[in-house]
C-alpha cells in the first residue's frame, strides 16, 4: 500500500531509486544502459510505473490533505508590500506605524496557508495533531522543519520518471507492459494511459482556473521577483515547487502521450477504447494546439539611455517566448514564430497517428460535437507547418473528408457500429487496479481525508522529522554533484569568511572624515551569525546583500545628527540552520564586508566591521512539556499582546561612529519548539536594512 511505497519513493533524488530498480548501484552507466535495464525486466518496468503513480498521489493528496492550506488565489504569488521602518537615531528597538487592517489580513492569509487558525490546543499548550492534521497535511510541517529543498527534489522525481519513460518508449512500447507479468496483463499500460490523460486535461484547462499554468504564462518581472523571493515563506516555497513540478511533469507527459498514440496498433481493444472513447485523446490535443502551454506573450520593460546627461526612460515591449528543447523559456523573434519546436510538434504527431490509423477510425465514434471540435484544427494546418511536418498532409486530408461527412447529432449515437459508444446496452469499463493497489486496494481511499492524514503523519514521524535540509547528507551529496562540491560546504562553513580588519589598538586617533571615508565604501555582503550565548554554538547563519535595481544598489539618503547616511535594503538568504523559526534569545554577530578598491594589491585585506548584540530578546513563552525526541511544530501562537506582528532589532549606533544594521522579524503563522528546548519560537527574519555614513 501507499504507506510503504511512498516512503520508499520519497528520497531526496531519483538516483537511488533508479539504481535500485536497474540493479546498477555504484556503476557508471549511460542512458542507453538504463533503458535496456528496464526493457529486460518486466518487474522493474512495472515498479517504475508504480513509483510514478505513487509520487502523483503524494503530490496531490499527502502534501495538502483535502486541499486545505493550498493557495487558491491566483494573485497570492505577489506578496503584500510591507511598510519600511523609519530610520531612527535614538537607539533601542525599532518600530513602524503600520496599517493594522492590512497586517491582520496578511497574517490571516498565512494562517489559512498553514491550515487555518482553528487548531486544537490542550490545557498544557500542546498541539493536538489528530485535529490539526486534518487541516494542513504534510506541507506545513515540512516548511516548519526546513524541508523545502527536499520536497522539491521529491517532486522533481516524478518529472524525471516521465522523462525516463519517454526514452524507453522511443524504442516502442515494451513487451512487458503489453503482456504484463505474474498474470497482471496490461494493467501498467492502462495506468499510463490514464496518467497521460490527467496530464493533458491539466494542460488544456483554462488559465484562470490553473494557477500553475498562470504562474508560467505571467511570470513576475525582475523588479518584483527579487522582493517576492526574499519575503515568501517556506510554505510558499513548497507551493511554488508544486506548481513548477506539476507543469514540467505535464509538459513531459505530452511526449509520452504521443508515443502511446504512435504505437496504437499494438494496444489491445480495451486500451484502445480507453484511449479513444473514454479519454478522447483526439479532442484532448485540440486545446494544446489552440492555446499551447509552451508559448507565452508578455510585456517586458526595458530601460534606455536618452541623452548625454544619462537621463533614461523606460519603454515597454511585447515579446513572444517558447520553451526550448531544454524546457527553458527563450525569446522568439517574430520572424521565427512559425518555426515548429519539439514540443509544438508532439500533439500534431499524436493526431497524425490516431486519425490515420485504420484501427482508430473504426473504433472512434464521431458525432456532431466531436466533428466540430476537430474541424477547429483545419485552419492551423498551413503551408509553413506542412513544410516542417509533411505528414500533416494526411491529417489535412482527413479533416477535409470529415467536413463533408454526415454524422449523428451529439448524444444520439455514432456512425461507427464498432464503437463502444454506439451500444445502448451495458458498457463495461476496466478499473485502474494498479493505482488502487497503491491506496490499499480501496477506491474509497482516494477521497478519504482520514486515510491521507494517517499517511502524512506517518511520513512526518518516520522520515522528515528526523532531518532538515541543512543536515541532510543525501542533499549535500546531490548538491556536490550538481554544483561541483562548493555550494553546500560553503553554505555551512562559516569559518571560510575572511576575517575583518579591526582598527589596531594604540593606533592614531581617526578623524571624523576618516571613519566615514572608511565605512562609506560599497557594501559587498553581510554574514549574519545567530549563536547560542551559552556555548557560542551556531544556530543559524544568513547572508545579506544589497538589493540591486539595474545593477545598482537601491538606497535612500537620511540626514542625521552624525551627518547623512545611505540606507540600503538588503536581500536575505539563509545559509544554514534548522528551519525558519529563530531562537528568541540568540546572540547575533554581523560581519560586514566592504568592497575593496580596484587599486588595492592586498587581496586578503577585506575591510569591514563587526557588530553584535548579546540577545535578540524576541517574545516567547516557556513550553515546559516539550518532548526530547522530536520537534513540535504547528503550535498556535499566543495573541498580539505577547507576540506582536513584527519586531525590530538594531546592531550598531550612530554615536559610536558605526554602520547601523536593522533587522525586522515577522511573526510566523505557527510556532515550533525544537527537541530538547523549552522556548517557543514564533518569529522569522523577514527584513534587513543597513545604513552607512556618506563621506563629503
Amino acid at each position: 500500500n501507499i504507506d510503504n511505497t511512498v516512503i520508499t519513493a520519497a528520497t531526496p533524488g531519483l538516483a537511488n531509486v533508479l539504481s535500485a530498480l536497474t540493479g546498477a548501484a555504484g556503476e557508471d552507466g549511460c542512458e542507453e544502459y538504463i533503458v535496456d535495464a528496464f526493457l529486460e525486466n518486466d518487474d522493474k518496468m512495472e515498479a517504475l510505473v508504480k513509483t510514478l503513480l505513487t509520487l502523483e498521489l503524494w503530490r496531490e493528496n499527502v502534501l495538502f490533505v483535502g486541499n486545505h492550506g493550498r493557495r487558491n488565489d491566483l494573485d497570492d504569488a505577489v506578496p503584500i508590500s510591507e511598510e519600511e521602518v523609519e530610520f531612527e537615531i535614538e537607539g533601542g528597538e525599532r518600530g513602524a506605524d503600520e496599517d493594522q487592517a492590512v497586517e491582520d489580513q496578511c497574517y490571516n492569509d498565512l494562517n489559512e496557508v498553514d491550515g487555518g487558525n482553528e487548531a486544537h490546543i490542550d490545557t498544557d499548550g500542546i498541539i493536538d495533531f489528530e485535529t490539526t492534521m486534518k487541516k494542513g497535511g504534510l506541507a506545513h510541517r515540512l516548511a516548519a522543519n526546513g524541508n523545502a529543498l527536499r520536497t522539491a527534489f521529491i517532486l522533481h522525481a516524478e518529472t524525471t520518471i516521465v522523462s525516463l519513460l519517454n526514452l524507453i518508449f522511443y524504442k516502442g512500447i515494451p513487451a512487458g507492459l503489453l503482456e504484463g507479468s505474474n498474470g497482471s496483463g496490461d494493467d501498467s499500460l492502462l495506468s499510463l494511459v490514464d496518467y497521460c490523460a490527467r496530464q493533458l486535461i491539466f494542460l488544456g484547462s483554462p488559465e484562470g482556473s490553473n494557477p500553475a499554468l498562470s504562474r508560467q504564462n505571467n511570470p513576475l518581472p525582475a523588479s518584483k521577483l527579487s522582493s517576492y523571493l526574499q519575503s515568501r515563506t517556506r510554505i510558499d516555497e513548497i507551493q511554488d515547487s508544486i506548481y513548477d513540478s506539476t507543469y514540467q511533469t505535464a509538459i513531459a507527459s505530452v511526449t509520452l502521450s504521443r508515443y502511446l498514440c504512435e504505437n496504437v496498433n499494438e494496444l489491445g481493444p480495451s486500451l484502445l477504447s480507453r484511449l479513444m472513447e473514454m479519454h478522447d485523446f483526439p479532442l484532448l490535443m485540440v486545446p494544446l494546439i489552440e492555446e499551447p502551454p509552451w508559448t507565452r506573450r508578455r510585456l517586458i520593460e526595458k530601460r534606455q539611455t536618452k541623452d548625454n546627461k544619462n537621463n533614461s526612460n523606460t519603454t515597454s515591449t511585447m515579446i513572444w517566448e517558447k520553451l526550448d528543447d531544454h524546457n527553458e523559456w527563450k525569446e522568439v523573434p517574430s520572424a521565427d514564430l512559425l518555426r515548429v519546436t519539439q514540443l509544438e510538434g508532439q500533439p500534431w504527431l499524436a493526431l497524425f497517428h490516431i486519425t490515420t490509423a485504420s484501427i482508430c477510425r473504426e473504433s472512434y465514434g464521431l458525432d456532431e460535437y466531436r466533428k466540430s471540435q476537430l474541424m477547429r484544427l483545419r485552419k492551423y494546418i498551413h503551408e509553413a507547418l506542412m513544410d516542417q511536418l509533411p505528414v500533416l498532409g494526411d491529417v489535412a486530408r482527413y479533416l477535409d473528408e470529415l467536413s463533408i461527412l454526415g454524422v449523428p447529432p451529439s448524444g444520439q449515437g455514432v456512425h461507427r457500429p464498432s464503437s463502444n459508444a454506439s451500444s445502448s446496452g451495458l458498457l463495461l469499463q476496466r478499473v485502474d487496479s494498479l493505482r488502487e493497489s497503491i491506496v490499499g486496494g480501496k477506491r474509497s481511499n482516494m477521497k478519504n481525508d482520514v486515510y491521507w492524514e494517517r499517511i502524512a503523519q506517518m511520513q512526518w514521524e518516520e522520515i522528515f522529522s528526523r532531518v532538515t535540509d541543512s543536515k541532510d547528507e543525501e542533499l549535500r551529496r546531490i548538491a556536490s554533484e550538481v554544483y561541483g562540491g562548493a555550494g553546500m560546504d560553503d553554505a555551512n562553513d562559516v569559518s571560510s569568511v575572511h576575517p575583518l580588519q579591526e582598527k589596531k589598538e594604540g593606533g592614531a586617533q581617526s578623524t571624523t572624515e576618516d571613519w566615514k571615508l572608511r565605512l562609506s565604501k560599497p557594501i559587498e555582503r553581510v554574514i549574519l551569525r545567530m549563536e547560542d550565548s551559552s556555548d557560542n554554538s551556531l544556530l543559524a547563519s544568513f547572508e545579506l546583500a544589497p538589493v540591486k535595481n539595474d545593477n545598482a544598489a537601491t538606497a535612500t539618503i537620511t540626514n542625521t545628527p552624525a551627518g547623512p547616511f545611505r540606507r540600503l535594503k538588503m536581500s536575505i538568504s539563509q545559509t544554514s540552520g534548522d528551519g525558519e523559526a529563530i531562537f528568541p534569545h540568540a546572540k547575533v554577530v554581523a560581519s560586514i564586508q566592504l568592497q575593496q578598491d580596484a587599486s588595492s594589491d592586498d587581496t586578503n585585506n577585506n575591510e569591514g566591521m563587526l557588530l553584535s548584540i548579546d540577545s535578540l530578546a524576541l517574545p516567547t513563552v516557556e513550553h515546559t512539556t516539550s518532548q526530547n525526541s522530536y520537534d513540535e511544530v504547528g503550535i498556535t501562537l499566543p495573541g498580539d499582546k505577547i507576540f506582536s506582528s513584527k519586531e525590530w532589532r538594531q546592531l550598531g549606533e550612530l554615536e559610536g561612529n558605526s554602520i547601523v544594521l536593522q533587522l525586522g522579524f515577522k511573526r510566523l503563522s505557527r510556532g515550533m519548539v525544537p527537541a530538547g528546548s523549552k522556548f517557543l519560537r514564533g518569529y522569522t527574519l523577514s527584513q534587513a536594512f543597513l545604513s552607512q555614513p556618506l563621506s563629503r
